[in-house]
């Protein structure tokens, strides 16, 4: 169950462990848990023009394909469940928390360092995509036979 950044990433990079997670979920390899607040979260971030310059820049129609693509390959849990959640210090992150107990998910991947320091406090899997290529969990590059849900 990607976060929004590794979405993107997964989506804008021409290679790297995000763009292996990407296209593994493309081959039904893996399968990806959002919810809708993953949506609202991709149409909030798709109006910085940092964001827009990923990958060499991303046109509404592009951002519509991805969000199409994104459908077609994930599942979508709604609505969730909701939870408190003291020991995670952004509350922006809380939806992915909670997607993760309401799906019973395998782990979360994320970059996020507030998100990866779950793993610690609560015993929450909270996996970086290198983490996952590291851990025999999704193979490198095309090629990849990993299952993470």
């Amino acid at each position: 169950m990607p976060d929004t950044n590794v979405l993107l990433s997964g989506l804008t990079s021409r290679a790297g462990p995000a763009r292996d997670l990407f296209l593994a979920a493309q081959r039904f390899e893996v399968l990806f848990v959002l919810s809708d607040e993953h949506f609202a979260e991709m149409q909030r971030v798709l109006t910085y023009p940092a964001v827009l310059a990923l990958g060499g820049g991303i046109s509404a129609a592009d951002a519509f394909g991805l969000a199409t693509e994104l459908y077609r390959v994930a599942q979508v849990v709604s609505p969730l469940q909701r939870y408190d959640w003291p020991s995670c210090p952004d509350p922006k992150d809380w939806y992915l928390l909670d997607l993760l107990m309401t799906s019973e998910a395998d782990a979360i991947v994320s970059k996020d360092a507030h998100l990866r320091q779950m793993r610690t406090k609560l015993g929450v899997p909270v996996y970086e995509p290198k983490e996952l290529i590291r851990l025999g969990l999704l193979g490198s590059g095309e090629s990849g036979d990993g299952h993470v849900r």
